[in-house]
């Protein structure tokens, strides 16, 4: 196909965006001219050998709903996939938390007054909803309640942005954990995942070879079609006339040779502040203002090997410890084995974070590895083990910055580069939205597609509160997801025949209770003494009654099952008089409306208790083994 172009258009980054867009107008006919200031080709995805070892930057995993991005991945990868089992936790308070949630960890870790002081914090952000959240704190808050933002959310963002989570902007949050709540949450523990929530899928696909051979055989292919890769060069000024790019000055880092190159039009995913400064002739004043005043958070990766395997099964971990500057360690013996060289060898990446002005960024090498070494020891993932050798990579503004005015900064960036004809900016960098992959991706096929048919996308809407073409392949439903709507909803109708029979057979349990107190008072015995034995014979009716004909679990210690079905019951009952009291006290409600409204909540409350805690099938026996 002949390029509708006189000169070709010029491709500014080798990230997946940049990949992505070279890719799709190569198979279009399209001349490009691919620029990389590093010497090889991925971006924060690329992968880099070490000791026999491949290793990434960082985990990568790979999993979308947008049809285009699928078929560019099967396209170039073909058979060179495998798919990968997902576990990733959340280290906090000493213990590890599983994600999703599995309620006999929960139950252990956690324990179950912490969790009834998480749900009656979730109840009330429900009861008194933040419509207008202003930051991280509040829409988190608003989502999953104050207690459980404390426990997960608080303390590793703001050790991932070194700064408050009430300075960070509620848009990261929208943008970064949409489509999940503790709701949902809950409801994965008790029903399963079928993959509609992302932050929640428990396999993904992978590169046979790390990730960054996706975009080495991106590359290839873009070789082999006579684009030209320029590596190790960097752009130093564009210019423009009339808002038309018409030429690019080029800079070779290793030479510091320079040249000026005619271009058709340039797709940029360099950061945009960056660019924003090189455009000649210049924008105004406030534009380069609003340019310097965007801000990236550096990261900081320190990969050591360690002599030994199995030390722990995740995937990648969460550190949300204060004590230890450690942010996530990624243990890549549990990705693809092709990408190790032996079995009795460890590799793992540990992530810093920091900003240029601080000391951690300038740090040696050795004091990094030393102090990976040390975090790693102190919650326990190291042990005995020894480390036999290392590296660091330090990686400059890895992630934009939602904090201070950088909305109406971004804004007004914006309206300038609109007014270009031929320049379009996407990804991380170039577009200041902390992407996820398979949304770079997108934005590189989308604006290659504007090449080719001028403003048929908008690429500033990739990613954002609208979920452009998130679903761009959820009418296509394979039979597996098909069988997996209709198990969902059979497992639906039976929670809510569990829910039912719960209810009665607590109004049961209930009739009882006051029926046997009702006998010991009239007999003379002492008010307290009756209430102490006709709630324990109460309880233990529905104990007996949940267990037989709602949940039908035993465990091989029923005492243990009953020990933890007392303490949810009491922790109901306190969670009924707490939000009585709330709702009559703080909301100034009825107190008949605020006592169905509790008796409502607290009926769910237990019910999700007892699923989660007294009959989680963990401990399971057959009834013939009772």
């Amino acid at each position: 196909m002949q390029s509708q172009y006189p000169d070709p258009i010029y491709i500014l980054g080798a990230g997946p965006a940049g990949l992505a867009a070279a890719y799709t107008l190569t198979k279009q006919g399209e001349s490009v001219v691919i620029l990389e200031r590093d010497n090889r080709c991925g971006g924060l995805a690329k992968s880099i050998p070490y000791q026999g070892f491949i290793l990434d930057y960082g985990p990568h995993r790979f999993f979308t709903k947008i049809a285009p991005v699928l078929k560019l991945w099967d396209e170039v990868l073909g058979e060179d996939q495998v798919t990968i089992n997902r576990l990733t936790r959340i280290y906090y308070g000493g213990k590890y938390f599983s994600y999703p949630l599995k309620a006999s960890e929960s139950l252990l870790a956690l324990g179950p007054i912490e969790s009834i002081k998480i749900l009656i914090s979730y109840f009330k952000a429900i009861l008194f909803p933040n419509h207008n959240p202003q930051n991280f704190a509040e829409w988190v808050t608003s989502k999953f309640g104050k207690r459980l933002f404390e426990i997960f959310f608080e303390g590793y963002t703001e050790k991932l942005w070194g700064i408050p989570c009430i300075e960070i902007s509620a848009e990261w949050a929208a943008q970064r954990i949409k489509g999940l709540s503790l709701l949902k949450a809950i409801r994965n523990a008790i029903f399963g995942n079928n993959g509609k929530v992302k932050t929640l899928i428990d396999q993904f696909q992978f590169p046979r070879l790390g990730s960054g051979q996706l975009y080495e055989k991106m590359s290839d292919y873009l070789r082999s079609h006579n684009q030209p890769i320029l590596l190790n060069t960097e752009v130093v000024q564009v210019h423009h006339h009339n808002f038309q790019v018409t030429q690019l000055t080029l800079r070779n880092r290793i030479t510091g040779e320079e040249k000026i190159v005619s271009c058709g039009g340039v797709i940029s995913s360099i950061p945009i502040n960056i660019l924003v400064q090189q455009i000649n002739s210049p924008p105004s004043e406030e534009v380069i203002t609003a340019a310097k005043s965007l801000k990236f958070r550096n990261t900081i990766l320190v990969y050591l090997i360690i002599e030994g395997n199995n030390l722990f099964p995740d995937n990648w971990l969460y550190i949300n410890d204060p004590k230890v500057q450690l942010g996530r360690v990624t243990n890549f013996a549990n990705w693809s084995p092709d990408m190790l060289p032996n079995q009795h060898q460890t590799p793992l990446c540990c992530e810093y974070w920091c900003n240029f002005d601080e000391p951690m960024w300038q740090q040696p090498e050795a004091e990094l590895l030393a102090q990976a070494e040390y975090d790693l020891r102190k919650i326990g993932l190291l042990h005995h083990e020894k480390v036999s050798g290392g590296f660091i990579v330090r990686l400059p503004r890895t992630y934009p910055i939602y904090a201070g005015n950088y909305k109406q900064a971004l804004g007004s960036i914006q309206n300038y580069l609109q007014r270009f004809q031929n320049l379009q900016v996407m990804g991380r960098y170039g577009a200041f939205k902390y992407n996820n992959q398979d949304h770079s991706l997108l934005m590189g096929i989308l604006a290659a597609e504007n090449i080719l048919e001028p403003s048929k996308h908008d690429l500033w809407a990739v990613n954002s509160d609208s979920e452009y073409l998130e679903e761009a392949s959820a009418d296509v439903k394979t039979t597996a997801a098909k069988s997996a709507e209709i198990s969902r909803r059979q497992q639906v109708l039976r929670i809510l025949k569990q829910f039912g029979s719960y209810i009665f057979t607590g109004g049961t349990a209930t009739i009882v209770d006051v029926l046997v107190f009702s006998i010991l008072i009239k007999s003379g015995l002492w008010s307290v003494s009756a209430l102490c034995i006709s709630y324990f014979l109460g309880l233990s009716t529905n104990f007996w009654l949940s267990r037989r004909f709602v949940f039908d679990i035993y465990w091989k210690n029923w005492f243990i099952q009953y020990g933890v079905f007392a303490t949810i019951a009491l922790n109901s009952l306190l969670a009924n008089l707490g939000l009585l009291q709330l709702l009559i006290n703080d909301a100034g409600w009825d107190a008949t409306e605020a006592r169905l409204v509790s008796a409502a909540c607290v009926a769910l409350l237990s019910f999700t208790g007892h699923k989660l805690y007294s009959f989680a099938s963990n401990n399971q026996v057959s009834n013939q083994e009772q």
